[in-house]
């Protein structure tokens, strides 16, 4: 019966066996890998993990950040808005002063001056926030200079 058989016959045979064996193999956990593909992918799959987790925290830090930075421009513009209404207040009842009209005495102007200066050298922060109107005598009733001290002065 063997002899009957041709090399076709015997070819396909070999292959069925072969290819029966290795699906028992493959079920029983046998993996044959002789280039190690599967430990270079398993390696390429771990380290695009890391880089994944690394992204993603930078980016929640990035959220964070500009969550922070929100709240603190929208703290900044309140400020801005407070002041603004303050020194509108200030400046109408200043205008609105019996002797609003009235021009202030030389030693007088000296004196606020010189007062004006020893709170500068004391507080030089403060100094020169911004330029005011300028007053009726034509000099501005502050010192412009330099912005007022670092936005982020008071914390840590």
């Amino acid at each position: 019966m063997f002899r009957v058989l041709s090399p076709w016959s015997w070819g396909l045979g070999l292959a069925g066996v072969l290819g029966a064996g290795l699906i028992v193999a493959d079920a029983l956990g046998f993996r044959w890998d002789p280039l190690g593909l599967a430990e270079r992918r398993l390696r390429a799959a771990e380290t695009a993990a890391s880089v994944a987790g690394v992204e993603v925290a930078a980016r929640r830090l990035e959220v964070e950040a500009a969550a922070e930075q929100m709240r603190r421009l929208d703290e900044l513009h309140h400020q801005t808005v407070a002041v603004g209404r303050a020194t509108a207040r200030v400046a109408t009842q200043a205008r609105s002063a019996h002797d609003a009209e009235t021009p202030l005495d030389v030693g007088r102007m000296a004196r606020l001056a010189a007062h004006d200066r020893e709170l500068c050298r004391l507080a030089p922060a403060v100094c020169g926030a911004a330029a005011a109107d300028p007053a009726r005598s034509g000099d501005d009733a502050l010192r412009a200079g330099e912005i007022a001290g670092h936005p982020d002065a008071g914390r840590s």
